[in-house]
């Protein structure tokens, strides 16, 4: 049990120390007069030190450059007019004059030298800013005279070198152009001196008035210290004692408002520690209770972005045309789900021999392609997590700078059959707890990625048969039809040419008749394949039906397309082929241009006129280029019909933007 002492919760003990406290407050204001006559001695140690030697040391300066001005005047006189009236000046005065003035020169300076460093002790002893600024304006000035006093030092040697020479009248011309300015300064240096005095005088007053005022702020600071000591007793009672128990009644109300920055004192060796201490404790268990609701509000919240972005995730993988637009979409709703982890996605190929990469996240690494044996995932047929067990082994696939990292690979099955990959491993600054927590989003996600790459490619595969010929694997005429009315669309608001040629293999029925229809379904798909090989960019050949041919040329000229058609004739005349043992005869072809807007504006003219064309080729011989004739001619109907249809594309346009912009404002 611990033992308490006999004052822990004594008034006593508190009454005590507020009768120390005022004891101190008298010492205190003793203090402060201790302090006041210390300033006094200050002021006195200002004027012993700085103002009387500095008096001094002006007044010795004065002295010696008014003695060194009488003596250079002396010399000229001595120079000029001699002594009573005859020139008798010995050499013996002269040299005895001019050593005494380079005495005095060299003595001044050295005496500005003190007076200079007087002037800076003054500053480092004043005890007022007027003191401080006054003794500065004093060294500016010691320092200005001093440095005249050097010009007049070399002008008083110049002085005495021309004399000493015979040239009294220029040494006199000299002593004339620095007298007046040596005057001034010496004048300078008397009201300096004066100035000195006023200062020491000035410090004087202000030292006595310090006196009196120190004795009389001593009396009063005495007087008032009993009357604040009561005052003071009564406002420490309440502080300490009032104020604890008003302190614990707001940290309780605030406590009770759910405000957990609320504090008590718990270091305190009285019942407001034991207060406290219990508030802290109880407040801790409050705080405790307050972060496990957080904690699941959170979990639960994170649970339904977690469904909103897998329900967010199927819809808009569903809405996906192309394989392309899917993966875009897959790689942005991955770095919102998963964020902890770095992934990659691959997908077989129509080959199903490699899996070739689709897309990536968080920066993760993607190969170009990999082998499905190199996946332990995809050789087992189940997700597979490198590291989570005591023995794993890893997948050859994976960089072997990461070899030692966990990452998990997940086969992607939809229909029963295995369409692809999942990579997944740590993302940069995530944790190994942090990435394998979000293992089960990752699956779930997985599946939705499945289904719609499977259905992706069933629509695509559907479509690509929907469009082309399944002899040739050239495009069909109705998607042929279809991009020809949009280019026309296109280069009717742009101005570009369009242009057709019209494909027809000669005596195609003697393949059939002679070798067989297999022989001629090798023959169309000889030329198909000849027209993929020469078509680039936006060119496209078709395969109208039978032996017909056709390939559209967007932004072409008709003398340009003549050269392609003459191009396709002559690598199609090239083809040499083989039916069994046989050598099949000589593959040509006819061929007719047309073009927009030489032979007509819709379509079908467009397409009849190329046909007149390759009908001129074959009456002209076979295996040959004709251009259709340039003889359209636009009627009133033909203008009208075009009108209605740009109209009515035009609102076409305008509902599809407006539907679009709905289905963003709903989202």
């Amino acid at each position: 049990m611990r033992v308490r002492s006999a004052f822990r919760y004594s008034i006593t003990a508190k009454l005590l120390g507020i009768v120390a406290i005022c004891v101190g407050f008298v010492v205190a204001a003793s203090g402060v007069g201790v302090y006041q006559i210390r300033k006094i001695g200050q002021e006195i140690e200002f004027i012993a030190e700085a103002e009387v030697p500095l008096t001094d040391a002006i007044g010795h300066v004065t002295a010696h450059r008014l003695e060194q001005t009488i003596l250079v005047e002396r010399l000229m006189r001595m120079s000029l007019i001699g002594i009573e009236g005859r020139v008798i000046e010995t050499e013996d005065e002269r040299a005895k004059t001019e050593a005494r003035i380079l005495y005095l020169g060299g003595k001044i300076t050295g005496e500005f030298a003190e007076v200079a460093d007087i002037a800076d002790q003054g500053i480092s002893l004043a005890s007022t800013e007027a003191q401080v600024t006054e003794f500065q304006t004093v060294l500016r000035t010691i320092k200005a005279i001093g440095q005249e006093h050097e010009d007049y030092s070399v002008a008083v040697s110049k002085i005495l070198s021309k004399s000493k020479r015979g040239d009294s009248l220029e040494a006199e011309s000299l002593l004339q152009e620095v007298s007046g300015t040596h005057s001034k300064f010496n004048m300078e240096l008397e009201q300096l001196l004066f100035r000195v005095q006023a200062l020491a005088e000035s410090a004087a007053k202000a030292a006595a008035k310090h006196e009196q005022n120190a004795i009389r702020f001593t009396i009063l600071i005495s007087l008032g210290a009993a009357g604040f000591s009561v005052l003071l007793a009564m406002w420490l009672g309440r502080w300490a004692i009032g104020a604890p128990l008003l302190e614990v009644v707001n940290a309780l109300r605030r406590l009770s408002r759910n405000d957990f920055d609320a504090e008590l004192p718990v270091d305190r060796s009285d019942e407001i520690g034991d207060i406290g201490r219990a508030f802290r404790a109880f407040k801790a268990h409050l705080i405790s209770v307050k972060e496990q609701e957080r904690i699941e509000t959170e979990r639960q919240a994170e649970l339904t972005r977690e469904i909103r972005l897998l329900s967010e995730l199927n819809e808009w993988l569903q809405s996906s045309s192309s394989l392309d637009e899917l993966f875009e979409m897959v790689s942005l709703f991955m770095t919102k789900l998963l964020p902890s982890s770095a992934g990659a996605v691959y997908v077989y190929s129509n080959s199903r021999d490699v899996l070739d990469g689709a897309c990536t996240w968080n920066g993760g690494t993607l190969e170009a392609h990999i082998r499905p044996n190199s996946c332990w995932g995809l050789r087992r047929g189940r997700p597979y997590v490198y590291g989570d067990n005591e023995v794993s082994f890893r997948c050859s696939h994976v960089a072997p700078d990461l070899a030692d990292n966990v990452y998990l690979c997940l086969p992607i099955l939809a229909h029963g059959e295995t369409v692809g990959l999942m990579h997944l491993s740590p993302a940069a600054g995530a944790s190994n707890e942090e990435f394998l927590s979000q293992r089960k989003l990752a699956q779930m996600a997985a599946e939705q990625v499945s289904l719609a790459i499977a259905n992706t490619r069933m629509r695509d595969e559907l479509h690509n048969k929907s469009i082309r010929d399944p002899l040739t694997g050239l495009f069909n005429r109705r998607h042929f039809i279809d991009v020809l009315r949009s280019g026309l669309e296109r280069s009717q608001h742009s101005g570009q040419p369009i242009s057709l040629v019209s494909i027809d293999v000669d005596h195609f029925k003697k393949f059939n008749d002679n070798y067989g229809h297999d022989a001629g379904d090798m023959v169309l798909r000889a030329v198909g394949s000849t027209l993929e090989e020469i078509c680039d960019g936006d060119q496209m050949p078709c395969r109208l039906g039978g032996e017909e041919f056709m390939v559209l040329l967007p932004e072409t000229s008709l003398s340009h397309a003549e050269a392609v058609a003459e191009t396709v004739r002559l690598a199609i005349e090239k083809i040499v082929m083989r039916y069994g043992e046989k050598s099949l005869p000589k593959i040509t072809v006819s061929c007719g241009v047309a073009g927009y807007p030489n032979h007509g504006r819709m379509p079908q003219d467009i397409m009849k006129s190329a046909d007149d064309a390759l009908y001129l080729s074959k009456d002209n011989g076979r295996n040959r280029v004709t251009v259709a004739r340039s003889d359209f001619n636009e009627t009133a109907d033909d203008l009208e019909l075009l009108r209605e249809e740009a109209a009515q594309d035009h609102e076409a346009n305008a509902k599809k933007q407006d539907d679009a912009e709905h289905t963003e404002d709903a989202a």
